[in-house]
Protein backbone atom coordinates (compact mmCIF):
# COMPACT_ATOMS: atom_id res chain seq x y z
CA UNK A 1 0.00 0.00 0.00
CA UNK A 2 1.21 3.50 -0.80
CA UNK A 3 0.04 7.05 -0.30
CA UNK A 4 0.89 9.97 -2.56
CA UNK A 5 -0.17 13.58 -2.06
CA UNK A 6 0.90 17.08 -3.08
CA UNK A 7 1.50 20.08 -0.85
CA UNK A 8 1.24 23.39 -2.75
CA UNK A 9 4.34 24.85 -1.10
CA UNK A 10 7.78 23.92 0.15
CA UNK A 11 8.39 22.95 3.78
CA UNK A 12 10.58 25.21 5.91
CA UNK A 13 14.28 24.57 5.49
CA UNK A 14 16.37 23.51 8.45
CA UNK A 15 17.66 27.09 8.54
CA UNK A 16 14.11 28.25 9.33
CA UNK A 17 12.99 25.27 11.42
CA UNK A 18 13.93 26.59 14.86
CA UNK A 19 15.11 29.82 16.44
CA UNK A 20 17.93 29.73 18.95
CA UNK A 21 16.61 32.02 21.70
CA UNK A 22 19.19 31.40 24.40
CA UNK A 23 21.99 28.99 25.07
CA UNK A 24 20.51 25.52 24.62
CA UNK A 25 16.95 26.79 24.00
CA UNK A 26 15.39 26.04 20.62
CA UNK A 27 11.92 27.25 19.66
CA UNK A 28 10.10 26.30 16.47
CA UNK A 29 9.59 29.25 14.14
CA UNK A 30 6.17 30.58 13.18
CA UNK A 31 6.82 29.22 9.67
CA UNK A 32 7.40 25.72 11.05
CA UNK A 33 4.36 25.89 13.33
CA UNK A 34 2.15 26.97 10.42
CA UNK A 35 3.43 24.16 8.19
CA UNK A 36 2.88 21.58 10.98
CA UNK A 37 -0.62 22.95 11.61
CA UNK A 38 -1.62 22.75 7.94
CA UNK A 39 0.10 19.46 7.05
CA UNK A 40 -2.90 17.25 7.99
CA UNK A 41 -5.02 19.13 5.43
CA UNK A 42 -2.78 17.80 2.68
CA UNK A 43 -2.20 14.29 4.05
CA UNK A 44 -5.96 13.92 4.66
CA UNK A 45 -5.61 11.48 7.55
CA UNK A 46 -3.99 8.83 5.39
CA UNK A 47 -1.50 6.33 6.73
CA UNK A 48 0.57 3.36 5.62
CA UNK A 49 0.78 0.10 7.54
CA UNK A 50 4.04 -1.82 7.67
CA UNK A 51 7.18 -2.58 9.60
CA UNK A 52 9.55 -0.40 7.60
CA UNK A 53 8.88 2.42 5.19
CA UNK A 54 10.18 4.04 2.04
CA UNK A 55 9.51 7.73 1.43
CA UNK A 56 9.96 9.80 -1.70
CA UNK A 57 10.07 13.59 -1.52
CA UNK A 58 9.89 15.51 -4.78
CA UNK A 59 10.54 19.22 -4.36
CA UNK A 60 9.50 21.66 -7.06
CA UNK A 61 10.91 25.02 -5.94
CA UNK A 62 9.25 28.19 -7.11
CA UNK A 63 11.12 31.03 -8.77
CA UNK A 64 13.80 32.26 -6.39
CA UNK A 65 13.47 29.37 -3.91
CA UNK A 66 16.70 27.87 -2.61
CA UNK A 67 17.59 24.70 -0.82
CA UNK A 68 19.97 21.82 -0.69
CA UNK A 69 18.83 18.25 -1.16
CA UNK A 70 18.94 17.69 2.62
CA UNK A 71 17.55 21.03 3.76
CA UNK A 72 13.77 20.42 3.87
CA UNK A 73 13.46 16.79 4.95
CA UNK A 74 13.35 17.18 8.73
CA UNK A 75 10.14 19.16 8.86
CA UNK A 76 8.37 16.74 6.50
CA UNK A 77 9.54 13.65 8.38
CA UNK A 78 8.43 15.17 11.69
CA UNK A 79 5.02 16.06 10.22
CA UNK A 80 4.55 12.55 8.80
CA UNK A 81 5.27 10.99 12.19
CA UNK A 82 3.18 13.52 14.12
CA UNK A 83 0.21 12.94 11.75
CA UNK A 84 0.36 9.19 12.47
CA UNK A 85 1.05 8.28 8.86
CA UNK A 86 3.39 5.40 9.76
CA UNK A 87 1.68 2.53 11.59
CA UNK A 88 2.47 -1.03 12.50
CA UNK A 89 0.12 -3.91 11.68
CA UNK A 90 -1.77 -3.39 14.95
CA UNK A 91 -2.40 0.29 14.18
CA UNK A 92 0.20 1.72 16.56
CA UNK A 93 1.70 4.98 15.33
CA UNK A 94 5.43 4.80 14.63
CA UNK A 95 8.18 7.40 14.57
CA UNK A 96 10.23 8.30 11.52
CA UNK A 97 12.93 5.95 12.88
CA UNK A 98 11.06 3.24 10.94
CA UNK A 99 11.84 4.96 7.63
CA UNK A 100 14.59 2.85 6.08
CA UNK A 101 14.69 4.41 2.61
CA UNK A 102 14.44 8.12 1.86
CA UNK A 103 14.68 9.39 -1.70
CA UNK A 104 14.83 13.13 -2.28
CA UNK A 105 14.52 14.75 -5.69
CA UNK A 106 14.73 18.43 -6.55
CA UNK A 107 13.05 19.33 -9.83
CA UNK A 108 14.33 22.78 -10.66
CA UNK A 109 14.40 23.23 -14.39
CA UNK A 110 13.10 26.58 -15.61
CA UNK A 111 9.76 24.98 -16.59
CA UNK A 112 9.40 23.13 -13.27
CA UNK A 113 10.16 26.30 -11.31
CA UNK A 114 7.34 28.08 -13.16
CA UNK A 115 4.88 25.47 -11.82
CA UNK A 116 6.24 25.55 -8.27
CA UNK A 117 6.44 25.77 -5.43
CA UNK A 118 5.06 22.39 -4.48
CA UNK A 119 6.11 19.22 -2.71
CA UNK A 120 5.05 15.70 -3.64
CA UNK A 121 5.19 13.07 -0.88
CA UNK A 122 4.93 9.33 -1.46
CA UNK A 123 5.02 6.83 1.40
CA UNK A 124 4.97 3.06 1.04
CA UNK A 125 5.58 0.00 3.16
CA UNK A 126 9.01 -1.38 2.46
CA UNK A 127 9.24 -5.08 1.72
CA UNK A 128 12.76 -6.47 1.49
CA UNK A 129 13.19 -9.34 -0.95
Amino acid sequence: MAIKFTIPLMPPSTNHYVQHKAQGVHVKTAETKAFERDFPLFSRGGFVTGEQFSILFQFFPGPGDKGDVDNRNKCLLDCIAKAGMLRDRKGKELSDAWVKRLVVEIHDSAEERRTGPRTVVQIEALVWQ
